[in-house]
C-alpha cells in the first residue's frame, strides 16, 4: 500500500467521525458544489468531507429503519481486503484464496441446513438475484428443454400474498410475465384448493418466506407437501430476512423446514450485520445449479477448472462476497451475533407491550417490532417519519404502523425508548397544527 493511499485513508477515517446531516435531493443539488482552483489534496478532502456529511450513518444509535445496520468491524475489514485485492471470483487461478473461502463457508452452511453432499451454493449480488436464480433452477428442473429451446407456453409460480416483490421481478426477467405469478393466502388456502390451482396451471415452483419484509413473519407450506411431491413442484424458501437463524444455536431449530426445500436464499448482510452485500443461494441438487447455466468457454475454463465457481454461475464477473462470511466466521462469534439481534428484538417487543401509548401489531417476529400509536387523533405516519429523519432519527413504516428493526448493534433499549418518545412528541406537534 502506497504512502499516498495511507494518507488518503487517514483523511477518510477522520471524515467518517464527522456529524451527518440528512437533506432532500434538491438540497443536495444546491449544496454539493466544489470550488474551482483547489489543489488535488484540498479537493480530495473537500469531496470526502462532503460525502461523509450527507451520508446516513447506519451505525448511528438512532438508525432502526431497515433490515441492515452499520456492519461489524470484522465485516468492514473483510470488505477492505476484498476491495484492495480487487479479484474476480470466476476461476480458481485468478482468486485462489477467495474461492477456497467461499467453498468452505458454503459447505459449512449446507451442513447447518441439513442438505447432503450433493448440495451446492453460490454467493450472488443480493437476495433478489438469488431468488431469480432459484426460479431459473426450478424451471429447468421441470422443463429441462427450456435451457436450449426456451418455452412457447405459459408457466406459473405460486407465492404468498405477503411475499417480496422479487418474485414478480424475476418473472419479468425470465420472460414469464407478472400475470403468471399466482398469489395466495397460505393460511386460508386448503390443500384441496391448492391442488386445484396446480392442476389448472403449469406450476413449476412455490415460494415461501422465512421472515417477510414488512412484518418478519415465517410462512409454512407443510400442508401442501403432498401436492408438491405429487406434481414435482420446486419449493424455494426466501429466507433473506431471518435465514441467518441457522448460525444461532438458540434459534436454529426454527429452520428445520429448510432441509426439505429445494433451494434457500439467505442474506447475511441483514441479521448477521455483515457489510452489503453478502447473499447466499443454496440448492439441494447441486449439479442442477451448474447444469442450468454452464456454457463452454475455453478461453476462460480450462482442464484444471474443477474449482472454477463461475462454472455454476450465470455471472462471469463475481465479487468475493463469500469471503466476508468466511472471515467473520473465523474471527467473530456468529452464533452470539445472531442471537443478540433476535433477543434484542424480543426486548423491544416487551417495551411496546408495557407502554400503554402503543399497541403491538404482530406478536411473533424474529426481526421486526411492529406497533401503532394508541390515540384518538389522526396518525400522519408518513409525516412523522419524515420529520424524524430531519432530526437524524430513522424508523420505517408500513401501511398504518411503525416498523422497527433491531439489526444495528448500536441501538439499545434506552435508544429505542428515546425514539418512541420522539414519535409521541412529533405526533403531538403535527396534531396541534
Amino acid at each position: 500500500m502506497s504512502d499516498s493511499l495511507k494518507k488518503k485513508l487517514d483523511i477518510v477515517f477522520r471524515a467518517l467521525q464527522n456529524e451527518h446531516e440528512y437533506c432532500s435531493f434538491e438540497e443536495l443539488n444546491e449544496r454539493v458544489v466544489f470550488e474551482e482552483g483547489l489543489s488535488k489534496e484540498e479537493r480530495f478532502k473537500t469531496v470526502v468531507d462532503t460525502v461523509c456529511k450527507y451520508t446516513i450513518d447506519t451505525k448511528d444509535k438512532n438508525w432502526i429503519a431497515k433490515l441492515y445496520g452499520g456492519g461489524t468491524d470484522m465485516s468492514f475489514l473483510a470488505e477492505m481486503i476484498v476491495s484492495y485485492f480487487n479479484q474476480n471470483c470466476h476461476t480458481y487461478s485468478s482468486s485462489p484464496f477467495f474461492t477456497f473461502a467461499e467453498e468452505q463457508i458454503i459447505k459449512k452452511t449446507i451442513g447447518y441446513v441439513g442438505y447432503d453432499k450433493r448440495a451446492s451454493g453460490l454467493f450472488l449480488p443480493g437476495g433478489s438475484y438469488c431468488t431469480l436464480i432459484g426460479m431459473i433452477c426450478a424451471r429447468y428442473n421441470k422443463f429441462p428443454a427450456s435451457k436450449r429451446a426456451g418455452l412457447n407456453y405459459p408457466i406459473q409460480v405460486i407465492t404468498s400474498v405477503n411475499s417480496h416483490y422479487s418474485i414478480e421481478k424475476s418473472a419479468i426477467m425470465m420472460g414469464m410475465g407478472t400475470d403468471n405469478v399466482i398469489k395466495i393466502d397460505f393460511e386460508k388456502t386448503t390443500p384441496e384448493e391448492f391442488e386445484e390451482i396446480v392442476v389448472n396451471n403449469n406450476v413449476f415452483m412455490i415460494n415461501s418466506t422465512f421472515g417477510t419484509t414488512s412484518e418478519g413473519t415465517i410462512e409454512s407450506v407443510d400442508k401442501f407437501s403432498t401436492v408438491l411431491r405429487k406434481y414435482n413442484i420446486w419449493h424455494h424458501i426466501d429466507a433473506c430476512v431471518s435465514g441467518v437463524a441457522l448460525f444461532s444455536n438458540k434459534y436454529r431449530y426454527l429452520t428445520s423446514s429448510f432441509s426439505h426445500a429445494n433451494s434457500v436464499t439467505i442474506d447475511c448482510h441483514k441479521c448477521l450485520n455483515l457489510n452489503q452485500q453478502c447473499s447466499l443461494l443454496l440448492v439441494k441438487e447441486g449439479e442442477l445449479l451448474g447444469d442450468v447455466s454452464r456454457i463452454t468457454a475455453p478461453y476462460l475454463f480450462h482442464e484444471d477448472s474443477e474449482h472454477d465457481i463461475a462454472n455454476r454461475s450465470f455471472q462471469c464477473g463475481r465479487r468475493a462476497d463469500g469471503f466476508k462470511l468466511w472471515f467473520c466466521d473465523q474471527l467473530d462469534d456468529l452464533d452470539a451475533q445472531v442471537t443478540l439481534i433476535y433477543d434484542r428484538n424480543a426486548r423491544f417487543k416487551s417495551i411496546i407491550a408495557q407502554d400503554h401509548r402503543f399497541i403491538s401489531v404482530l406478536e411473533y417476529s424474529l426481526t421486526h417490532t411492529c406497533f401503532k400509536l394508541v390515540t384518538d387523533k389522526e396518525v400522519r405516519i408518513h409525516e412523522i417519519t419524515a420529520a424524524l429523519r430531519m432530526e437524524g432519527v430513522f424508523i420505517e413504516y408500513h401501511s398504518d404502523y411503525f416498523r422497527a428493526v433491531a439489526v444495528n448493534d448500536n441501538i439499545n433499549e434506552d435508544g429505542f425508548k428515546f425514539i418512541l418518545e420522539r414519535i409521541i412528541a412529533v405526533h403531538k406537534q403535527l396534531s396541534e397544527k
